[in-house]
């Protein structure tokens, strides 16, 4: 069954990935990712990371990743995949089943900051790991990449603090109230 949920998170990355591909830096697979470990498990949130970049990592639009870089990448999914897991077992992730309208909004702004914390952490260790290897310092590629990086992560964070605090929730609290979560396959 995990590697099952595993696929279909993956392609619905995927996809979104590729339909959004001239939108730099907006992407709808943070949120999967985090979606994924929130429902069904650290297990499946941290397959879904790894696989996803496994192939978008070589089959990019933009160009294939050097391993390098690719690990910072995966480790940086990973993120959201972690900070979903420990939503999950937080009270306001548990809450999610029937919500009003003013637990709603608290928990949007909560998956919100925890979005966009997780992604200004992917976007530091990658924009640092892209020039790990290009610079003669750790403190320099960590400098260079904060620089370059910068307009493309402020769009990332920006977006992904949007999906966060909308898509996310919502998208949570319909598959709760469906009965599709890791509890409901343990039956």
């Amino acid at each position: 069954m995990k590697v099952s949920l595993i696929a279909v998170f993956t392609a619905i990355s995927l996809g979104t990935n590729f339909a959004l591909i001239d939108i730099p830096n907006v992407k709808l697979m943070d949120s999967f990712v985090f979606i994924a470990a929130f429902l069904f498990g650290l297990d499946v949130g941290l397959g879904s990371a790894v696989s996803i970049w496994a192939v978008y990592g070589f089959a990019s639009p933009y160009g294939v990743d050097d391993f390098v870089t690719l690990s910072f990448l995966i480790t940086g999914e990973c993120f959201y995949a972690l900070s979903g897991w420990a939503l999950s077992r937080a009270a306001v992730g548990k809450g999610l089943v029937q919500p009003d309208s003013r637990f709603l909004a608290r928990t949007s702004a909560v998956f919100g900051l925890v979005g966009l914390q997780a992604t200004f952490a992917y976007d530091v260790l990658t924009n640092f790991g892209t020039y790990l290897l290009r610079t003669s310092s750790a403190y320099q590629a960590l400098l260079v990449g904060m620089i370059t990086g910068a307009p493309f992560a402020i769009l990332h964070e920006a977006s992904n603090l949007v999906f966060f605090a909308t898509v996310v929730p919502l998208a949570i609290a319909a598959f709760k109230r469906s009965g599709v979560s890791a509890e409901s396959q343990h039956r």
